[in-house]
């Protein structure tokens, strides 16, 4: 039964009530003088402070309490405290907000020692709940115990016709205080992802006028005056630079035209004076087309993120110290054709005075591969975004996931593989997604299970049913002959309870780890020992060994080695040249005991990269890629956490080779 309890002036309300009709007039009822603003706004939502009646809130594993020991306005706040791990209180928004238009959203925040808060909006399309957006902190330097403001929007293009049950959630894990929260209605301006493809047209356009030919043998100086800048996202004028050299603003794009009369292999040095900022990660990036060519960092001593969860906290107040001007290019395979190199700042400070860069063109044959394939990882297909290290851009990924499979057939890469995680929750839905994406692009695409792919027991036979082309002979585990390689793929994704026995889904009142199962280490042997010639490539999630230590701007990097007997069986086999993976959301590459391990950073989160190997007789070489709409990549980045080593973590992990 529901119950209200007032003594010293606090609420009390357990259960989940219906909210009456009338959110704020039902607010307002007991003490219209403290929630009503004297100048009305009408764009105003939803206003409440907690200093007059509690509301009647729908809760979920979790209690709430008016609080009049603290608030961050007024005298009141509301206490949440979740009766599980985490739960929350939610206001009901149905009736109060249209599917068309754009709003904003926010609360203040006061998390204890343990806990942590969120502020989202979320609704039911019939069958699942999803996140709609999820409001960010405006600050990631605060400690426990501080109020923090808690922002969100969520544009009118991300409402869908079957949104229903719409909520906004005051989530805890701990207990937490909620105050001043508010909802509003208002106009946002087109997102990056929609505003680059006009930027991007207009800098190719003007760039054209100034290309520049790289013939086999050449050396070339591009100077600022041979370029065009784009001075952000937030217009598509995009200016010729007057003179030799150029300071770059946050977010800035320096574009150059070059052509390739032929196939070359191209090096350089770039001159980028550093500017006063020497907070530790990434000066710019350096890219041809969507290769990353370079990645130089502001290095500090050894650090990590803040709060107790480190890997995903922001990065502290802390500096580093000044770098060399010079930044070497990592050489690059430049098909025939026109190009665009790019100088692009890091999006949460300038990137310095651009003073030049140096082309090298070799004059030694760049022979057309036999093939080319493309690494994914951590697509995430899903509902909405969310805040991990950086953005999860679940629901913008499915688009750009179609965008670049389409580039890569129009580049005539053979096929490609996703390396895990290609789901964000393993709905149904999200895995009929995924197999529509694939089969459209027209380009052949093979799948891997990661643990967001195996949450529920249906998530492997919806899989196979809606994804078959993924998955080679109707099983999770497969080989893919690719010659002259091998793939072996593995699915490491089941669940063990609290016993070790192996589970095909996640319970969460029972679980204690993910692996494979010792029947899949018995097919490995099997399929090892049935052909020791060719060369193989294992293909699993989670990564088969990091190395740890420092990243290149000093991070902290933790040391992965996620099963020591498998990767015996690996190291054993004569013709095992190296394995891919992914799961980190970073980019890492490391050679151990012979064999060379690739992890790829995610593509639906910074840096949004992926990989693409050129096969040859006698060796594989590979590049990384960030995704070709650089406002996806920007509003997939976090500039308050400012977390841009996930991009470069230790020197050469941009491109590598393997012998055959």
């Amino acid at each position: 039964m529901n119950r209200r309890t007032f003594g010293k002036s606090v609420g009390v309300f357990v259960g989940a009530a219906v909210r009456p009709a009338g959110l704020l007039g039902a607010f307002a009822a007991e003490d219209a003088t403290e929630t009503q603003p004297a100048n009305r706004d009408d764009s105003v939502v939803l206003n409440e402070g907690f200093e007059g009646a509690i509301p009647d809130l729908h809760t979920y594993r979790a209690e709430y309490f008016a609080d009049d020991t603290m608030a961050h306005g007024g005298r009141r706040s509301l206490r949440v405290v979740p009766t599980e791990r985490s739960g929350g209180a939610y206001f009901r928004l149905d009736g109060l907000v249209d599917l068309k238009s754009d709003y904003e959203f926010s609360a203040w925040a006061r998390a204890g020692e343990d806990g942590s808060a969120r502020l989202y909006i979320s609704a039911s399309d019939g069958q699942q709940r999803h996140t709609k957006a999820q409001a960010a902190p405006q600050t990631f330097n605060a400690k426990p115990g501080d109020w923090i403001q808690l922002v969100g929007t969520l544009r009118g293009e991300e409402w869908n016709a079957t949104d229903r049950d719409v909520m906004m959630a005051l989530s805890a894990t701990g207990e937490c205080r909620f105050d001043d929260v508010v909802l509003r209605k208002t106009h946002i301006p087109p997102p990056p992802i929609a505003t680059y493809p006009v930027i991007s047209r207009n800098l190719h356009a003007k760039a054209d006028r100034l290309a520049v030919s790289l013939s086999p043998g050449a050396e070339v100086m591009l100077s600022a005056d041979k370029g065009i800048l784009a001075a952000g996202f937030a217009s598509a004028d995009v200016q010729p630079i007057a003179g030799a050299s150029v300071e770059l603003p946050p977010d800035g794009m320096l574009v150059f035209a070059v052509d390739a009369p032929q196939a070359v292999h191209v090096s350089g040095v770039m001159r980028l004076e550093p500017d006063a900022d020497l907070r530790p990660g990434l000066r710019a990036a350096v890219l041809c087309d969507s290769t990353v060519l370079a990645t130089p960092m502001v290095r500090a001593d050894a650090w990590v993120g803040l709060g107790p969860r480190t890997l995903t906290g922001a990065m502290p107040d802390i500096t580093g110290a000044r770098p060399a001007e010079q930044v070497e290019l990592s050489s690059w395979f430049l098909p025939a054709g026109r190009h665009y190199l790019m100088v692009a700042s890091p999006h949460f400070r300038g990137g310095g005075t651009f003073r030049g860069l140096q082309l090298r063109v070799s004059d030694r044959p760049a022979p057309e591969p036999l093939y080319q394939f493309a690494l994914l990882s951590d697509t995430h297909l899903g509902s909405g975004r969310s805040l991990w290290m950086n953005y999860k851009m679940n629901e913008p990924a499915r688009a750009e996931l179609a965008a670049t499979l389409a580039a890569l057939k129009a580049e005539q890469v053979r096929f490609a593989l996703i390396a895990g995680d290609m789901t964000d929750q393993a709905r149904r839905e999200q895995f009929d997604a995924l197999g529509r994406i694939c089969r459209g692009s027209g380009l052949p695409v093979h799948g891997c299970i990661g643990n967001h792919d195996s949450y529920l027991a249906t998530s492997r036979s919806d899989a196979l049913e809606l994804c078959p082309e993924l998955f080679p002979g109707g099983a999770t585990d497969y080989v893919l002959n690719q010659a002259p390689l091998r793939f072996i793929v593995l699915d490491a994704s089941y669940w063990r309870d609290r016993n070790g026995v192996f589970m095909d889904h996640y319970d969460p009142n029972n679980g204690m780890g993910i692996g494979i199962k010792p029947e899949q280490v018995d097919w490995l042997r099997e399929t090892l020992s049935a052909d020791t010639k060719t060369p193989t490539l294992a293909v699993w999630h989670y990564p088969f060994l990091t190395c740890g230590g420092l990243s290149t701007c000093g991070y902290q990097l933790p040391a992965e080695r996620v099963n020591q007997e498998v990767l015996d069986i690996l190291e054993a086999a004569p013709n095992v040249i190296g394995t891919l993976a992914g799961h980190t959301h970073w980019n890492h590459f490391h050679v151990h005991n012979r064999l060379h391990h690739v992890t790829n950073p995610a593509f639906c989160e910074w840096p949004n990269a992926y990989r693409v190997f050129r096969v040859y007789p006698d060796h594989v070489e590979w590049e990384l890629r960030q995704v070709g709409n650089r406002g996806f990549v920007r509003e997939s980045f976090a500039p308050a956490k400012a977390l841009s080593w996930q991009i470069s973590t230790v020197d050469n992990d941009l491109r590598g080779t393997a012998t055959l």
